[in-house]
């Protein structure tokens, strides 16, 4: 599972990206023009030469002045001692490149992360340095708490928040009546559902168990609506993990998510299109998954599969 391109995906929907702000930056997200966004997600390097991968620059206005917003993903599954001095380079180097004032926040998703603390540099006449940046701990949040957030960005990064593992089923009961309860647009809701199911994938078991719950769930329009929002991802699921070991690096719910966002965007795609997405490889799917937040019209489409082929 590509973890950046996936996280990308979430956050450069409008709606998803304001309620991150306002679930998690609340106080900053006040002083954003959510109306003047523009998406920096250019390949970049590092001083030492390694590919940024984690990172989203979002060029808007902060208070009526123009402004960035770094976000890294940070999802390694160890302590990093040194993420207060990369965060440091990311800013100093979107910093010269944009000409922007840019506002650094780190996103981390595993558990048993030791919060970053401010950078600084002294000397016994002088502080040179004191660099800081926000952090969001995904690891130490409470999920059981955000699937129950009209929020849905609180609602899709719920996924990598913290839960007991006895409450599984249950949490993720909790997250389709919250998202059937919202009514959000269906592009909006399939992108919630996506990243969700991506990380809380269903053992047949537990398909059968959340079937039987959500078949008790009253009124019916509630049931209908929580049925067609969480089966085709729950299905992309089930279908990932049988093609898992045997297309070495196949990602089919990346595939089914593209495929769906295409449709909801363009309209029906031909036959022959469907086709050739299919037989992308992972890597040119994932950066179709990011193009096509640009695409206007199928002609947009047609272009980038024949550049792409």
């Amino acid at each position: 599972m590509n973890h950046d391109a996936l996280f990308k995906m979430l956050l450069k929907t409008p709606t998803i990206l304001q309620g991150f702000f306002a679930a998690f930056l609340p106080e900053t997200g006040r002083f954003v023009d959510f109306s003047h966004v523009e998406f920096v997600d250019k390949e970049g390097f590092t001083l030492d030469h390694r590919k940024r991968t984690g990172d989203l620059l979002i060029k808007t206005r902060f208070r009526g002045e123009a402004a960035g917003f770094l976000i890294h993903l940070e999802h390694q599954a160890q302590r990093d001692a040194d993420l207060a001095m990369r965060m440091l380079e990311y800013f100093m180097l979107d910093w010269r490149a944009y000409r922007l004032p840019v506002y650094p926040i780190a996103v981390l998703t595993y558990p048993g992360a030791v919060p970053a603390q401010p950078l600084t540099v002294d000397f016994p006449n002088k502080r040179v340095l004191q660099f800081d940046f926000d952090v969001i701990d995904l690891g130490h949040m409470d999920a059981e708490l955000y699937v129950k957030t009209d929020n849905p960005a609180a609602l899709a990064l719920a996924a990598r928040m913290r839960f007991r593992s006895g409450n599984r089923l249950r949490l993720i009961k909790d997250f389709a009546l919250t998202l059937a309860r919202m009514m959000l647009s269906r592009p909006v809701a399939d992108m919630v559902a996506a990243f969700f199911f991506a990380y809380q994938r269903l053992s047949p078991a537990e398909r059968l168990q959340l079937h039987q719950k959500i078949s008790k769930v009253e009124p019916t329009e509630t049931r209908d609506r929580v049925m067609q929002l969480t089966n085709p991802w729950i299905e992309a699921g089930k279908e990932q993990g049988r093609q898992e070991g045997r297309q070495e690096g196949r990602q089919e719910g990346e595939v089914e998510l593209v495929l769906r966002q295409l449709s909801r965007r363009l309209g029906a795609i031909s036959a022959p299109q469907e086709k050739t997405i299919r037989k992308l490889p992972l890597a040119a799917i994932e950066t179709l998954g990011e193009a096509l937040l640009e695409f206007s019209s199928p002609a947009d489409l047609a272009r980038w599969l024949r550049l792409h082929k």
